[in-house]
Parts: structure tokens; sequence; C-alpha cells
């Protein structure tokens, strides 16, 4: 049964996600049978909240404060990490950063936060509009640092603005 499965997984994986699978976090769903998008909760509102305000007091520990605009957000974001006051495995504090990082996204590429459920599970995510078009960006941060892979976050930032900006609606005419 693994010999079956194993080849059909990677062949799945390499299919859906292209080269370099693991960067791209700006999706057009192709399946929308299989999966729903709905509002945030009050709670997923809430744990956000909170996700955000853990994040605030650490830039306030480096005499910051997270201000919505980009350039100034995301060097406090790469201080937070540079500095270690997040460790590696710390996998909530690092998503939290993720909401962060996700706000920047919303603000920028007028996106909205949902919840998006598939046969995966739920995750928060960023929908533009009501288009197929989705941003990841809760756990786009701590993938990378739990495995010592320390991408900066503004190129993180700066190429899922410009790849999830050539799948909206109209890119071609822009």
């Amino acid at each position: 049964m693994r010999q079956i499965i194993l080849p059909f997984l990677l062949l799945f994986l390499s299919v859906t996600a292209g080269p370099q699978s693991w960067a791209q976090d700006a999706i057009i769903s192709p399946n929308t049978l299989d999966r729903r998008i709905e509002p945030l909760s009050p709670i997923d509102q809430q744990f956000m909240a909170a996700q955000r305000s853990s994040i605030e007091s650490l830039a306030n520990q480096l005499g910051q404060q997270l201000t919505g605009i980009p350039q100034r957000d995301l060097a406090t974001l790469q201080r937070i990490l540079e500095l270690g006051l997040i460790a590696p495995d710390d996998k909530l504090e690092l998503q939290a950063l993720g909401v962060v990082l996700g706000d920047l996204f919303a603000s920028e590429l007028n996106m909205n936060w949902v919840v998006y459920r598939d046969r995966a599970g739920r995750t928060r995510a960023l929908q533009y509009g009501n288009s197929e078009v989705f941003l990841f960006p809760v756990t786009m941060i701590s993938r990378r640092w739990e495995v010592g892979h320390q991408r900066p976050v503004a190129d993180i930032f700066d190429t899922n603005v410009a790849t999830t900006r050539a799948k909206l609606p109209g890119a071609n005419w822009r």
C-alpha cells in the first residue's frame, strides 16, 4: 500500500505545487467543490487580536510599535526574529508574526481575512474580494524559521505581493 501512496503523493505535490512550492503561498483555488470560505468567527477575531498584541509587546521591547507601514513593520518583525525574541520552535509566536504579516498583505493587496476550509482542515487566510485568489500568511514565517531557513521577512513580503498581484483578476490589463 505504501508503495502505491508515496509515488501518488509525490506526483500530486509536484503537479499541484510546482517548483519551489514551499515558497509559494498565494494560490488560485482550482477546486471550489472541496472547500468552503467563511467569515472569521468571533473566536478567530479574538485569537488574532491576542496574537497581534503579543507581537506589539515584543516590538515595544525594541522601542518600536506596529504602524501598518510595511517598510517599518517588516523591519521590526525581522529584528524580533534576529534578536531571538521568539524561539525557532515557538510555532504559536511565529504564527503571530504571520498574522501581523498578513495584516500588511491585506492592506497592500486589498484582501480580507477569511476562514478557508478544505480537506486538509481549517485555516485563516486572506482572500481578494470574492475571487479565487487566496494568501496564507499565518505560516509563511513559521514554516521557514522552524526548519532553519531564515529568509528575510521583507523578501517573503515582496515576493508574495508580486506573485499575488500577478494572479489578481485583471492583472493582465495593468
